[in-house]
């Protein structure tokens, strides 16, 4: 269906359910907001209508049945216009749709924003203005960087999740309405990087500690890192030293006064091979 018989139908669509809303005396919104109706076919509640899975579409599921608004058309009791409403008001009106998705409070939802953040719902929105390494990311991503600049620097760095590439999206991890990922995300279930990194979540015999207290994050920084593999420290030996301050002796040398037994090309992952888990050795040695 071409787009100018998608909006006609819509508009169409729209009329018939206005007249049983509004009675056929009234004013239908088209008169005032055709514009508004016309934008409206090209977004997901428009193609939906359109396409016979959304029933119920009308201005006035969302905004109320407002039949004396055609009057007093700036007077806010016969209209909801959303201008004035709380994130939690405005949010409200969008769950009695999608109560399924949106159960409960997100991360997004406790910060004080609304549906209307993100979301736009008589037009499709414009792409955010990204810089020009991010061109390939995808909507959602590209709806994140709004807020998120400073987690999009991240991407950036020699190391990391191939966002600005395309082959990942900010959805792959996040999920912007879960109101529980936050404890997926990080601490010791982290199931999220165990989607793509199961040969690293184990269970294994022998864990490491860090992994099953603080997670992934305990190491790697998840965005990216100018470090290798993400990881919080250049230097190997003094990521682990900020966990395994104390080591035995003959890490350092036989003897107190003796000379050191490894030299400064050694690292701890030299012998420690397997130090995400094992299931052959408490010391991650071979």
């Amino acid at each position: 269906m071409s787009k100018g018989l998608a909006a006609a139908f819509l508009v169409l669509l729209l009329l018939t359910q206005w007249a049983h809303a509004f009675g056929e005396s009234a004013v239908p919104c088209t008169a005032c907001h055709a514009d508004v109706v016309q934008r409206f076919a090209d977004t997901p509640h428009g193609r939906a209508l359109v396409d016979g899975g959304l029933t119920d579409a009308s201005c006035a599921a969302c905004h109320g049945e407002g039949v004396a608004h055609p009057t007093a058309p700036t007077d806010p009791a016969h209209i909801r216009a959303f201008r004035d409403d709380s994130s939690t008001e405005v949010n409200a009106v969008c769950a009695s749709c999608h109560q399924e998705t949106h159960q409960g409070s997100s991360v997004h939802s406790q910060a004080g924003l609304s549906c209307l953040s993100c979301h736009s719902v008589h037009k499709v929105p414009q792409k955010a203005p990204l810089p020009s390494e991010f061109r390939d990311v995808d909507d959602a991503s590209a709806a994140c960087y709004s807020c998120h600049q400073e987690i999009f620097t991240q991407f950036s760095f020699n190391e990391g999740h191939r966002l600005a590439q395309g082959a990942v999206s900010c959805l792959s991890c996040h999920d912007a309405h879960d109101v529980g990922q936050g404890m997926r995300l990080g601490g010791f279930q982290q199931e999220i990087c165990r989607d793509c990194h199961a040969d690293k979540a184990g269970p294994f015999v022998f864990e490491h500690g860090a992994s099953r207290v603080d997670g992934c994050e305990a190491c790697h920084v998840p965005h990216g890192s100018p470090n290798r593999h993400m990881l919080t420290h250049q230097d190997n030996g003094a990521l682990c030293y900020t966990c395994h301050a104390a080591v035995p002796q003959f890490h350092v040398g036989f003897a107190p006064a003796g000379a050191p037994r490894f030299g400064t090309d050694t690292v701890c992952t030299n012998c420690h091979v397997t130090i995400h888990g094992s299931n052959l050795d408490r010391n991650f040695l071979r």
